[in-house]
């Protein structure tokens, strides 16, 4: 459930406004209330919201429900509004929907049904925003200047429309989630949920439970990957490290599309397409003496080798390009200040084993560098910033991976802000002002910074 978003509510009726917002915010939702259209229009201009609840009969305002639900439509096409009404019956609801309401409830108010309608439409909101985003986003596009690329793009050109399960042989990192996505967001599911389940990681013991849901005595405690899914896309990532005992329920599942939750005797109707990955090419997985043949069969109708990095060399100019365009934006910088042979050497990085490696290393090192007081990014810097690192003595172009790359960001942080100034605390003879200097960062922050990694500069 999404409630990170903020509900307005407009209604004539200072009571049913406190009664509604007293109820979401017991939830845990955030809301303001208005008490006429003027007041509810200008309030909506103003600030963002994810939903609103508006009532018909707005009396003493400018406008009635009708006429505000069409001038916040104005303002967001995509926002959901719940209208209200004391006076509703079958027809009041069906012109509400005919004018663009995402939904219409009759007072007096069901706590549980608004609660529940609520729900939906952030949902329903969070789906669409992220449907745009993905398609105004440079995110959704897949380089393609490579031999290898553009056959997967022509693979997934002919099948992302269809609903056959795929299979992405991969090496990690190779891209094979930002695959899944666009097939689901260019196939018919594309507004329904896109769910990733990774079997890599799931515990064993929890797996079903995760995957399944549970319910006690009739009462549902969990919904489930399964529930969430259904009318979407399933991405099932490392499907070879699924055991035996979730492979068989898997199967049925595919087969009779229904499922279990745990702990329920009723069987609830499913509906998904699969799509899974695998580091193991099809014909090794089909020697796999741990996989059922017959749901190898299910889940590989159609299967799309996903190149590694190092058989994308010419699109690497193209992703170091797309990947520090996105990283200098998001810090403010411009692209004047990265210098032509830094942006050489991020295409010539040899010891970079994925193109998310290759992605982590220049948002990490843009992010770095960005905290200095020079905004410059030069090889020299970024060589000098990863050998800090990688320790003293240690060669940047011969350092063969970069493991801590796959961290995530705090860790990463962390790491390598406390080898970077143990390495020049060293290399200064614990000397704080050279440090200072060096670095970029004043005496006193770093001072700050020293104590919050634990690092003892007189030692």
């Amino acid at each position: 459930m999404n409630i990170e978003g903020k509900i307005l509510i407009i209604d004539d009726e200072v009571d049913i406004c406190q009664q509604i917002s007293g109820l979401l915010n017991d939830r845990g939702f955030r809301t303001k209330y208005c008490v006429s259209s003027e007041e509810g229009i200008k309030e909506f201009k103003k600030n963002t919201y994810s939903l609103v609840i508006l009532d018909i009969w707005l009396n003493d305002s400018k406008f009635d429900g009708f006429q505000t639900l069409e001038k916040i439509k104005e303002q967001s096409e995509t926002v959901p509004i719940i209208m209200i009404s004391g006076h509703g019956n079958i027809e009041t609801a069906v012109s509400s929907i005919k004018k663009g309401a995402y939904d219409f409830i009759e007072k007096p108010l069901d706590g549980d049904l608004l609660i529940f309608k609520v729900s939906k439409g952030l949902e329903n909101y969070d789906l669409k925003n992220r449907v745009n985003n993905f398609y105004q986003s440079k995110d959704n596009n897949y380089i393609a200047n490579s031999e290898a690329s553009k056959k997967v793009l022509n693979s997934l050109n002919k099948i992302s429309k269809t609903d056959s399960s795929i299979l992405l042989s991969g090496l990690e990192g190779s891209g094979r989630e930002f695959l899944a996505r666009k097939i689901h967001f260019e196939s018919n599911r594309y507004n329904k949920r896109f769910k990733v389940v990774d079997f890599s990681v799931m515990d064993r013991i929890k797996t079903e439970n995760e995957l399944f849901g549970n319910e006690e005595k009739g009462i549902i405690k969990s919904l489930g990957i399964l529930g969430e899914v259904n009318g979407g896309s399933l991405f099932i990532k490392n499907i070879d490290k699924m055991n035996s005992k979730i492979q068989g329920k898997f199967l049925r599942v595919l087969e009779e599309k229904k499922y279990y939750r745990i702990g329920s005797v009723s069987p609830n109707n499913v509906d998904f397409r699969v799509i899974s990955s695998s580091k193991m090419p099809l014909n090794d997985f089909k020697r796999c003496n741990t996989f059922r043949n017959d749901l190898l069969n299910k889940i590989n109708f159609f299967e799309i080798i996903v190149p590694s990095i190092k058989q994308r060399s010419e699109d690497i100019n193209a992703l170091v390009n797309e990947f520090l365009s996105s990283s200098l934006g998001f810090h403010k910088i411009h692209i004047e200040n990265v210098s032509n042979d830094a942006i050489l050497f991020f295409s010539e990085l040899i010891c970079v084993n994925s193109i998310a490696q290759l992605k982590k290393f220049i948002e990490w090192s843009v992010f770095m560098l960005s905290e200095s007081k020079s905004k410059k990014i030069t090889k020299k810097r970024v060589i000098n910033l990863l050998n800090g690192f990688l320790n003293e003595g240690s060669q940047i172009e011969k350092k063969q991976n970069f493991e801590y790359l796959d961290y995530n960001i705090k860790q990463a942080r962390e790491s390598f802000e406390k080898n970077y100034l143990i390495y020049n605390l060293k290399k200064y003879n614990n000397n704080i002002s050279q440090v200072s200097s060096k670095i970029g960062m004043e005496r006193t922050a770093l001072y700050r910074k020293l104590k919050s990694l634990k690092i003892n500069s007189d030692s």
